[in-house]
């Protein structure tokens, strides 16, 4: 399985969306979206979209599955070398997940 995102940032949600698609670019339909440890999750509609609402005070990772093996870990905040902080698929930026599954 390869995976890759693309990301925007913005700290300010209530809620986490995106996409997941394949890697030819067509929606993944019914994928499972939950919240890392917690009762929190969604799927993806037909258009391969997703929004999960989240506690507005805290950000954690979500997990990604198919037929309820987890396939991908999403980190929602990061850095890289101790640059600034970055934010994925928080609400409004439209980020993408590409998996291909093997």
């Amino acid at each position: 399985m390869a995976v890759s995102f693309i990301n925007s940032c913005t700290p300010s949600s209530k809620s986490y969306e995106g996409y997941i698609y394949n890697h030819q670019k067509k929606p993944l339909e019914n994928i499972k979206v939950c919240e890392q440890n917690k009762n929190n999750c969604t799927y993806t509609n037909d258009k391969g979209f997703f929004q999960l609402r989240k506690d507005k005070n805290s950000i954690g990772d979500l997990l990604v599955f198919n037929r309820e093996s987890t396939i991908d870990t999403i980190k929602t905040v990061w850095s890289q070398h101790g640059e600034k902080i970055n934010f994925s698929f928080i609400e409004g930026k439209n980020d993408t997940l590409f998996i291909d599954f093997k």
